[in-house]
């Protein structure tokens, strides 16, 4: 340990090598942590730093009012707590990242950073805020660029804004989003179209999203008519503008309500935008009091019309029954 002393108001700079601490794979690991601060104490079992804290680790900086640096069984630092309001920032060659949180925990020899308490993060790239985290808490780790935030999750990444229970972001090694999971009552907002599921995985790469496990799907159309999605699974694929559903599928058009065990959306050819719907198995479709059941069942939104083929049956019911039916459906929509 080393003490520089500035003038009466002492400022303490702390440089700790970490050496000859052996990995399994037996390869030697060294870092150099440098703390700085206007006043620090050490009691023989940890070192606590006040005002102005700042701490240089590898590529990762954090400050904060004050800071409790730990020490293992060999007297060497294992982890520093910063409290207080604190805030870290990582910065390589491709990227930058910042967490602001009440409590900053750094673990040295795991590489790991977790902020708790009103967490807020930051992921930049050309200097521009392209995602932004809130959370109760995030935990980073720092060899293998992964976020974990829990807790109330928000994030937002350029168009579309999120809310989870937990979610795990994958960072490469160009500083950009490589892969999003969202665990627990996601809900996701995109452009026109909301998501909510069990589970939501997003690839920034493909563009392309997939919701599992009672997802319900709201999208407003040109005409500001929706479609209402019920179904197990939905992919959607924002390139080719194609989505997948499956298991369980209920869709809501209008005065249409169609189900069967898969469907498709189809883009127009001219617009790009989705705009048939092709059902795959045994389908059925309502239609004012009408129901229309058969092995394909093609609707089309623009014009609003559909065709059925294999083993079609029809029948009619009252409109007691018809306005019941509907009366349902509605009401699932607005859920």
């Amino acid at each position: 340990m080393r003490y520089k002393l500035k003038n009466i108001n002492v400022k303490a700079v702390l440089i700790v090598i970490f050496a000859s601490l052996v990995l399994p794979a037996g390869i030697i690991y060294a870092e150099n942590v440098m703390i700085q601060a206007d006043k620090q104490t050490f009691d023989g079992e940890k070192t606590v730093f006040q005002g102005n804290v700042k701490v240089d680790y590898s590529d990762i900086t954090v400050k904060s009012p004050k800071a409790i640096v730990r020490n293992d069984k060999q007297g060497k630092a294992s982890g520093a707590t910063f409290i207080d309001g604190a805030h870290a920032v990582k910065t390589t060659q491709f990227s930058r990242s910042e967490v602001k949180a009440n409590i900053i925990n750094l673990s040295l020899l795991k590489n790991r950073i977790k902020a708790e308490g009103s967490s807020e993060s930051f992921i930049f790239q050309d200097k521009k805020p392209m995602v932004h985290i809130q959370a109760g808490s995030q935990e980073f780790d720092i060899k293998k660029n992964i976020i974990v935030a829990t807790d109330e999750v928000n994030i937002k990444y350029e168009k579309i804004q999120t809310y989870s229970n937990k979610a795990m972001i994958i960072i490469n090694k160009e500083g950009k989003l490589d892969k999003v999971e969202f665990l627990g009552n996601v809900k996701i907002n995109q452009d026109k179209t909301i998501v909510n599921a069990d589970n939501v995985i997003y690839n920034p790469t493909t563009e392309e999203m997939t919701a599992s496990g009672n997802t319900h799907s709201t999208s407003a159309l040109e005409d500001n008519s929706t479609v209402v999605i019920w179904a197990d699974f939905q992919q959607y694929d924002n390139l080719t503008k194609t989505l997948i559903t499956s298991g369980h599928v209920k869709i809501k058009y209008k005065d249409y309500v169609a189900t069967g065990p898969k469907a498709t959306f189809i883009p127009d050819e001219k617009t790009g935008k989705p705009n048939k719907i092709m059902f795959i198995g045994r389908a059925k479709i309502q239609e004012g009091q009408r129901f229309v059941e058969g092995d394909r069942i093609q609707l089309t939104l623009d014009p609003k019309n559909f065709e059925a083929e294999g083993n079609v049956k029809t029948r009619f019911t009252d409109v007691q029954d018809y306005k019941q039916a509907n009366t349902e459906a509605n009401k699932e929509a607005d859920k």
